[in-house]
């Protein structure tokens, strides 16, 4: 067990590990501690505490204490403010005796922060489960916080391969001390590597974004065949639809360009997406999966081999468009398209002077900070398509998944 707690750290991280009994790793994006030996986990009325109970000595910079938050996203004060924080405690004078005894190690990490959002369920929580969880896999116990019932059930199946044993849920603040959960070993927090991204060079090591793909079909995409799916005469395109910001005003329009150009168009609300396994089997039946940027997008992760992602582009957003999907759709072995808008086709056109930095230099208002550009750009325009300059994308489309008959 200590040999493969030790993958997760670089060389000076083992060799604190081997010295102390535990390491904390930090970086821009997450805090992580590996703890050999055995801890104590109990909940406060201001977070939850870690007890070091076999003589594990903390870093030299945090001596009697130790605080971070096990979500990866540490400088976002929104996704923080939503994460129970997590203290490490060097062996106290009177260790707290043990409520309940596990033989395996624990991984603790929270549900918090801005889980809920398909895209960040799965970037900033799955895939730091997958790679932080992979040296022990399936033998350690997943202690989830700030755990919304909804999403344990949306991820069992997810969670079940991840773990023997049933997840283990802990809730703070509690008004008195709770239950003392002891294990022979820890690790406290989430490994992340980059947007949808395993990187196979860091820390855990020889784990792959290709591997967590096909970790994730084997999870889910394993339900029984789709009626009609079966009869279709003609390549399945999946419309991911949207009913908040980033709409398409034309959506029935787009559907009928595609329909046009040789496909069959499903049209996915927001309700059919929340059947996650379902919805999973269904776009791996897809050749292409298409919509505005937005987390929905985030679906690709379940495209069959050569699927095809077409990326609609809103006004400004150009570099979160490449940022999170362009990228992470190329790193899966996906094929990539986009239609960028022009800035007519967007609603910010009406609402704007034409010499506005909004219209006339979006990087600039982007420059700002996400804080200024995201009600103007994320949250605050529509999109209306202008459908004879999207046809020829639609049909770019067509052409990679039947490149004989386009």
């Amino acid at each position: 067990m200590k040999l493969q707690l030790q993958t997760l750290v670089r060389e000076s991280g083992r060799h604190e590990l081997k010295q102390n009994g535990v390491t904390c790793i930090s970086d821009r994006h997450s805090d992580i501690c590996i703890i050999e030996n055995s801890v104590g986990i109990t909940t406060t009325s201001t977070g939850i505490t870690v007890h070091l109970t076999s003589g594990q000595t903390l870093p030299p910079s945090a001596p009697s204490r130790f605080i971070l938050h096990p979500y990866p996203r540490k400088n976002d004060p929104d996704a923080i403010s939503r994460t129970t924080p997590v203290t490490l405690l060097p062996t106290p004078s009177t260790a707290p005796p043990c409520s309940s005894h596990y033989s395996s190690p624990a991984l603790l990490f929270s549900a918090g922060g801005f889980a809920g959002n398909f895209f960040h369920d799965i970037n900033d929580v799955i895939i730091p489960l997958f790679l932080t969880s992979s040296p022990l896999r399936p033998d350690l116990h997943l202690v989830i916080t700030d755990l919304q019932s909804y999403w344990s059930l949306k991820y069992h199946r997810i969670l079940r391969l991840l773990s023997a044993f049933d997840p283990i849920i802990i809730q703070s603040p509690s008004r008195s001390p709770s239950n003392v959960l002891c294990f022979p070993a820890a690790i406290i927090g989430l490994k992340y590597h980059g947007t949808l991204l395993c990187n196979s060079t860091e820390p855990p090591g020889a784990v792959s974004t290709s591997d967590f793909r096909r970790f994730l079909h084997d999870s889910l995409i394993s339900v029984p065949h789709l009626p009609g799916l079966a009869k279709l005469d003609q390549p399945l395109l999946v419309l991911i639809s949207r009913n908040k910001s980033r709409m398409l005003m034309n959506e029935e329009g787009v559907v009928s360009v595609a329909k046009k150009a040789g496909f069959n168009v499903v049209v996915a609300k927001p309700e059919m997406m929340k059947k996650v396994e379902q919805f999973a089997g269904f776009v791996n039946r897809c050749k292409v999966l298409m919509g505005v940027h937005g987390a929905g997008l985030t679906n690709m992760v379940f495209l069959p081999p050569e699927g095809v992602v077409l990326q609609i582009v809103p006004w400004g957003l150009e570099w979160a468009a490449k940022e999170y999907f362009e990228r992470p759709a190329r790193r899966l072995g996906l094929r990539y398209l986009e239609y960028h808008i022009q800035v007519e086709e967007s609603s910010l056109y009406d609402k704007y002077p034409k010499h506005h930095p909004v219209i006339s230099d979006p990087w600039s208002v982007n420059r700002k900070g996400y804080n200024v550009s995201r009600p103007v750009f994320t949250d605050g325009q529509n999109l209306r398509i202008d459908l004879v300059r999207f046809r020829k994308t639609v049909l770019q489309a067509r052409s990679l998944i039947l490149p004989d008959n386009s």
